[in-house]
């Protein structure tokens, strides 16, 4: 190599991280604390789940003798995940353990015996948004007898700033300031579907499939809750606006 040309690539510029838009408030949370008082299994711990956000969602299980059945599903989604295990025994993952989730890939609680009160698993699960395309998943269930599918409920889960992102599917509004979860959602909605007779019965086996644990995950009452928040936030906006013009009347 000559002198010149070693003295051209020793002088450019070091790639770079350009600094923070303002966009997003950088912040932090601790996965332990957040879980203790998390309402649902696949929380995001961050309020970001907009085009291109990356969305850690946290996820804590424990056996219980009483009422230990999670059951199982499958998850579609066209972004990727990325699940890490910070601490779990009596488990199928181990402490520390990280992998790429595929495309579609069954859930559960992951406990060898989810009866077992020492069996536990605390994860998140992390995907990354889309930046400009449509964005789609999935819940799926199949037979427990012979794996036939009984149900797929797919469904568009476009974030809000990308082309198509449809709110009012769920419920919501481009207004509202705690936007939901779009997977959060389709699972409420896969879970409601299983509760069908009809739906639960194989049409290949004849078998019919136990209802869907959903009040174990807890996905219901965080889009409730949710809701209740964006309008708890409005009325004390619609209150402050009518006690400012009361007193400008006087």
């Amino acid at each position: 190599m000559s002198t010149t040309s070693s003295a051209a690539a020793g002088s450019a510029a070091p790639p770079r991280i350009p600094p923070p838009t303002g966009r997003r408030e950088p912040l932090k949370a601790n996965v332990f604390e957040r879980m203790a008082g998390a309402s649902c299994e696949l929380q995001a711990l961050f309020p970001y789940h907009d085009a291109g956000a990356i969305v850690p969602c946290g996820a804590i299980f424990t056996g219980d003798p009483d009422d230990g059945e999670f059951g199982h599903f499958f998850h579609w989604n066209t972004v990727e995940e990325l699940t890490v295990v910070f601490g779990a025994s009596g488990a199928m993952l181990q402490t520390g353990q990280i992998f790429a989730n595929q495309a579609l890939h069954g859930v559960n609680s992951f406990l060898r015996d989810p009866k077992d009160p020492d069996s536990y698993a605390v994860m998140t699960i992390t995907q990354r948004q889309s930046d400009e395309d449509k964005q789609r998943e999935a819940i799926i269930f199949r037979c427990q007898k012979c794996h036939e599918q009984l149900l797929r409920f797919e469904y568009d889960s476009t974030p809000q700033g990308v082309e198509g992102h449809k709110p009012e599917q769920w419920g919501g509004s481009h207004d509202d300031e705690y936007p939901v979860f779009s997977t959060i959602w389709g699972s409420v909605e896969a879970a409601a579907q299983m509760d069908d007779d009809a739906v639960r019965t194989c049409s290949k086996c004849g078998y019919v499939n136990d209802t869907f644990p959903e009040h174990k995950w807890g996905w219901s009452r965080w889009v409730e809750q949710t809701r209740t928040a964006n309008r708890s936030k409005e009325a004390l906006r619609t209150a402050i606006r009518a006690l400012g013009e009361k007193k400008a009347v006087r």
